[in-house]
């Protein structure tokens, strides 16, 4: 069962942005885990600073190298499929 966790910044609300990407989803929150709080850095420009924040979201899927292996199958078979055509047509 994937478990999930948002990044954040951590000047913004890690909690809010957790139930808002819950109720986005229609997970419960207790499938969150703890949030990952990205340092300040005082040189980094950010842009997006506002109440609309909501951090990354960052999904865990135990046991999932043979998916991993599927899906990089398909976009290698997509981008195969997409060059070839970029050269024959």
């Amino acid at each position: 069962m994937p478990t999930y966790r948002v990044s954040i910044h951590e000047t913004a609300d890690p909690d809010a942005a957790a139930e808002w990407w819950a109720a986005e989803l229609g997970l419960p929150r207790e499938r969150f885990r703890r949030a990952t709080l990205k340092k300040h850095n005082p040189t980094t420009v950010r842009r997006n600073t506002t109440d609309e924040y909501r951090g990354c979201l960052v999904i865990n899927v135990p046991r999932s190298r043979e998916l991993y292996w599927r899906i990089e199958g398909m976009i290698a078979e997509l981008f195969r499929a997409a060059s070839e055509r970029i050269f024959v047509g």
